[in-house]
């Protein structure tokens, strides 16, 4: 989904941290992004996944005016595998 206005990426980044127990994973572009979300989503094309990102409904995924992205992770619904890989890569907020 696409940030709503008056909302910064840290207020989405506290408010999945502090408030819902949440993990967050900060991506510089949507590139970045994309990648970690064809790994999710095997046979996903680069456009249907920015696509997804940009409409994601459950809010997990948060796009940035400056191009940025986050994955808000609550410990479920993900291959635990891609979620220790964004780890290893620095990845976390």
């Amino acid at each position: 989904m696409k940030a709503v206005k008056g909302y910064t990426k840290n207020d989405y980044i506290a408010i999945c941290q502090e408030e819902e127990g949440g993990e967050v994973f900060n991506f510089k572009s949507m590139d970045e992004a994309t990648q970690y979300f064809v790994k999710f989503m095997p046979g996903s094309l680069k456009k249907e996944a920015i696509a997804r990102i940009k409409n994601d409904t459950n809010c997990d995924w948060v796009s940035f005016e400056d191009g940025s992205v986050i994955f808000r992770y609550y410990g479920k619904g993900y291959d635990e595998t891609i979620i220790n890989e964004m780890r290893e890569n620095g990845y976390g907020a």
